[in-house]
């Protein structure tokens, strides 16, 4: 990247790096006019649906039960966008324990993902929105990848060495290059003190321009997109937007990756913010009004399956294995016994009344023995 389009309007400035190319660095926000009726209708939608997110997440009795398959459902997704793929039920099939899913290094890297954000989230009680709290997450996300995917980065560390986005691996060639490592620190530490100012008039906007902001920094040497994407469910808890972590945006930006990326690099080079403030939001009210309906399925299923089962004769730790396959619907009977505190072949007995019931069923071949809820399964699926 010379100059490459980037005039007046950029949202930053181009400053010398290596090969004689210019990185981007971008200004500090928030930016100075904004035009907020371009995207007033995506606000209002947006705010709307969030709140309705936020009424379901407070009337549940256990959140978990829909935090966990959905922090799962997000890691797929927000993976899959950097090159890391796998399926839902390939994840739970590793998290179980299946042998033949152990040796897929993407399914590690997918549940490190997992452990990245919630490790996350559990530290805002002890920390700000800062450069330690997602140099964490950063670490815990690059914890023993495989080689080409990260392992020779320095896990929770910001760049040593400029890196580049686009040019099929060259940087005289690349689309765009962001801060050079020596602006790095002080760029992310601005970006840190705008996420966690008194004034937000608008929480949602907030995480529209830092999540970009994140993005345009590219702070570290790889993991980039997932941990900006985290960012934006670490400000929308830390702000009290939402109660409880159940908005995850990625499986709507994956399916529209090339629209993400060029809004994003059009705020850079034309200072386009309003469109791309306008998509965010946009993806905002999609992501909360799919997560609704998510959320309902699951909890019409769990209600039937336990109003089918909720007899006299029926044994009472069959409705508490209804409930676990919900929060992890893939799991061994071993574990089932183990979060029962019953023994292994009371667990056993239930689940077999469960599968001969076409509840459950177990997945042959595997071993130790798992047990997987295909229903629960298909319920966390768009569409």
């Amino acid at each position: 990247m010379d100059r490459n389009g980037f005039n007046d309007r950029a949202t930053g400035q181009l400053m010398p790096t290596v090969g004689g190319r210019k990185a981007f660095v971008a200004a500090p926000l928030p930016p100075a006019i904004l035009d907020i009726g371009r995207f007033l209708p995506e606000l209002t939608r947006a705010t709307q649906a969030v709140g309705e997110l936020k009424g379901i997440g407070r009337s549940v009795a256990n959140p978990l039960l829909l935090i966990r398959p959905l922090q799962r459902r997000e890691a797929v997704s927000s993976s899959s966008m950097e090159g890391t793929y796998t399926t839902l039920t390939d994840l739970f099939l590793f998290e179980a324990g299946a042998a033949d899913a152990a040796t897929r290094g993407d399914n590690r890297e997918v549940l490190n993902y997992v452990r990245a954000l919630e490790g996350a989230i559990d530290g805002l009680a002890t920390l700000p929105i800062s450069s330690r709290l997602i140099r964490d997450a950063h670490r815990t996300l690059l914890t023993g990848v495989a080689r080409n995917r990260g392992a020779t980065v320095e896990a929770g560390e910001l760049k040593r060495d400029q890196n580049w986005i686009g040019g099929s691996g060259r940087i005289d060639t690349a689309r765009f290059i962001p801060a050079p490592p020596i602006e790095t620190p002080r760029v992310l530490d601005t970006l840190m003190t705008f996420a966690n100012r008194e004034e937000r008039p608008s929480p949602l906007i907030d995480a529209a321009l830092a999540h970009y902001q994140f993005e345009a920094i590219h702070p570290f040497a790889d993991g980039n997109g997932r941990v900006g994407r985290m960012l934006i469910t670490l400000m929308l808890i830390d702000n009290g937007t939402l109660p409880q972590p159940l908005l995850y945006m990625s499986p709507y930006l994956e399916r529209h990756k090339d629209r993400y990326i060029d809004l994003m690099y059009a705020v850079s080079r034309d200072g386009a913010w309003e469109d791309w403030i306008a998509f965010f939001l946009e993806a905002v009210a999609e992501s909360a009004e799919e997560t609704i309906a998510v959320v309902e399925r699951l909890q019409d299923l769990q209600r039937a399956y336990r109003e089918r089962f909720q007899t006299a004769r029926r044994s009472a730790l069959m409705l508490r294995i209804i409930d676990l396959a919900f929060e992890r619907p893939v799991r061994s009977i071993s574990d089932f016994a183990e979060a029962l505190g019953v023994t292994y072949q009371g667990a056993a007995n239930n689940l077999n009344e469960l599968i001969a019931h076409g509840v459950a069923e177990e997945v042959e071949g595997s071993y130790p023995k798992l047990i997987r809820f295909p229903g629960v399964l298909a319920a966390l699926q768009i569409g």
